[in-house]
């Protein structure tokens, strides 16, 4: 556990082709052939990573969200829990920077990050779903536009945030949310 934790900080602030064998051996205090035993590969390390980010992701993020009254609450409280988890990571989101990454690049990193994401904005779509049945967005909203309307918004809150380090961007972030909410209700 406290490789990959170790392992998610580090891709956080490098990102994940940051993430060696070596490195990671010298960050945890431990060998480098006792990594390489368990991991075998810098590509099984890179895809652990995201696995147990992916978990911790769905713990800090989603598993919350969904105690959240079904709606507006449910997905604002997913927006706070996706800022917060964002804010915990010295760099950032690693989903974030792995996207860029591995976008254009074959291989098993990212088609475990592609599976990941895809995952993510099913949720997003399925939450939009269940605000239409409590009332909340309108009837016959396209949910996959909401997912990828929430989606930008918070990747673009990661930017403004992260590099610009604009003192703004939590304003501009409620401000942007309220009005995405206002246009699916």
């Amino acid at each position: 556990m406290v490789i990959l934790e170790s392992g998610l900080d580090m891709a956080s602030q490098l990102g994940l082709e940051g993430v060696s064998i070596g490195a990671l051996a010298k960050e945890t205090n431990m060998s480098k052939s006792g990594l390489f035993a368990h991991f075998q590969s810098k590509e099984n390390l890179q895809i652990e990573i995201l696995d147990y980010a992916a978990r911790v992701f769905s713990e800090d993020v989603i598993v919350p969200a969904l105690a959240t009254e079904a709606g507006i609450p449910r997905i604002k409280a997913l927006v706070n829990n996706w800022i917060e988890w964002s804010d915990n990571l010295t760099g950032g989101c690693i989903f974030v920077t792995a996207s860029t990454d591995y976008s254009d690049r074959p291989g098993k990193v990212r088609e475990c990050l592609l599976g990941q994401q895809e995952d993510w904005i099913d949720c997003l779509c399925r939450i939009a779903e269940s605000a239409i049945k409590v009332g909340d967005f309108r009837e016959g909203i396209e949910c996959e536009q909401f997912a990828f309307d929430l989606y930008s918004l918070l990747l673009g809150f990661h930017l403004y945030d992260k590099l610009l380090d604009d003192s703004e961007t939590k304003k501009r972030q409620e401000i942007a949310l309220e009005r995405l909410l206002a246009n699916y209700k």
